[in-house]
């Protein structure tokens, strides 16, 4: 995952304030070094991702009050 910088905040930041670093679903977890990637284990399955993105999102839109673009289209 990599979701673009709001206007003059950075992703990462956001993510971290929100207390989300290590935050796991399955698989996937949010990276302790930097909050803005997703790291997949071995187990690690596409609903996994897709479910910590929601989450990340969601999270930071009630936490902090952004709202948090992907970089890239998922379909």
């Amino acid at each position: 995952m990599r979701v673009q910088n709001p206007r003059g905040a950075s992703a990462g930041e956001l993510i971290d304030d929100a207390g989300l670093k290590g935050t796991r679903i399955g698989g996937a977890v949010v990276s302790d070094r930097h909050a803005n990637f997703i790291i997949a284990e071995p187990e690690c399955t596409a609903q996994d991702v897709l479910r910590l993105i929601e989450l990340v999102r969601s999270q930071v839109r009630d936490r902090m009050d952004v709202e948090l673009e992907m970089e890239l289209e998922i379909w």
